[in-house]
């Protein structure tokens, strides 16, 4: 297991006070990084982190910056409502793919599939959905965490029960975090959140793309993110990063940071038109292994 390195923390910090003049409120698709289970849960009747654990979550890069919570994920995505989700819906994985990192990027790319079918609201897909997030999990050895959380999605999907599928996410949110924690594997969690974050991107930008207007595309200015995985992107050991995927993960990112750095008010149908191919793209590679 990795341990975290003092480096990647000032790193993290660097990277803040660089991009804080131009930092915009997170909007969806950076509220998506949520998606991949590395943040605190919320609500009146989670218990509040203590200050040694909260140390520890730092200490890891598991923080707000990097995983808001899942709760604004939903309120965000209710925003683009009514989602094309014939459009934007994929194919979920369908077997286990080699190499731990690409695991984790995979692990986040099915949460944020998981989020789609929930806000569409697709019984039929919840079942199956649930099946493969435990097959995935279990590969990425967190099946003991996600298995009971697995089966109430499941059984409250099948019932419409969706505001407490959402709390059921957020409870595996935090149990994952909580793995992630426990073996002080700071790199994992950040894939995790990188696989949830590009998946996110595509949904997010798909869902603008088909019914375009200035206040919608503005959800997708935010460079925060951008800026914090291309950082991150160069920390990975030698022998990840100069793999095809992580190159071409890395050389994507470079591709759409100045659009995604563009002014809210600036972003046009082609820009949105270009994240979602750029998205699109990474995401088909992750899927595919290249």
């Amino acid at each position: 297991m990795a341990f975290p390195l003092p480096a990647s923390n000032q790193k993290w910090r660097d990277c803040l006070r660089k991009t804080e003049p131009r930092r915009v409120k997170i909007r969806t698709v950076s509220i998506l990084v949520a998606l991949t289970l590395v943040s605190a849960a919320i609500g009146e009747h989670q218990e509040e982190p203590t200050e040694d654990k909260q140390h520890e979550r730092e200490e890891l890069g598991v923080n707000a910056y990097t995983a808001p919570s899942i709760e604004r994920i939903f309120a965000q995505l209710d925003q683009l409502r009514p989602l094309p989700f014939d459009q934007l819906k994929r194919e979920l994985p369908q077997s286990i793919v080699a190499g731990r990192e690409h695991k984790g990027l995979v692990f986040g790319g099915l949460i944020a599939d998981g989020f789609l079918i929930v806000e569409a609201e697709r019984k039929n897909l919840v079942e199956n959905f649930g099946r493969v997030l435990m097959e995935q999990a279990r590969a990425l050895g967190v099946g003991d965490r996600v298995m009971r959380h697995s089966a109430s999605v499941t059984e409250l999907g099948r019932r419409g029960a969706w505001q407490q599928v959402r709390q059921e996410l957020i409870a595996t949110q935090t149990d994952v975090e909580q793995a992630m924690i426990e073996l002080r594997d700071e790199k994992m969690a950040h894939l995790i959140s990188l696989g949830g974050w590009l998946r996110g991107l595509e949904i997010s930008a798909g869902a603008v793309e088909t019914e375009f207007s200035p206040p919608r595309a503005k959800l997708l200015a935010q460079p925060d993110l951008a800026d914090y995985f291309g950082a991150e992107l160069k920390t990975l050991p030698p022998t990840v990063a100069h793999l095809p995927l992580f190159e071409k993960i890395r050389a994507s990112i470079k591709k759409l940071q100045p659009i995604l750095g563009k002014s809210p008010e600036a972003l046009t149908r082609a820009d949105i038109g270009l994240i979602r191919t750029e998205a699109n793209g990474l995401n088909e590679a992750i899927r595919r292994g290249e």
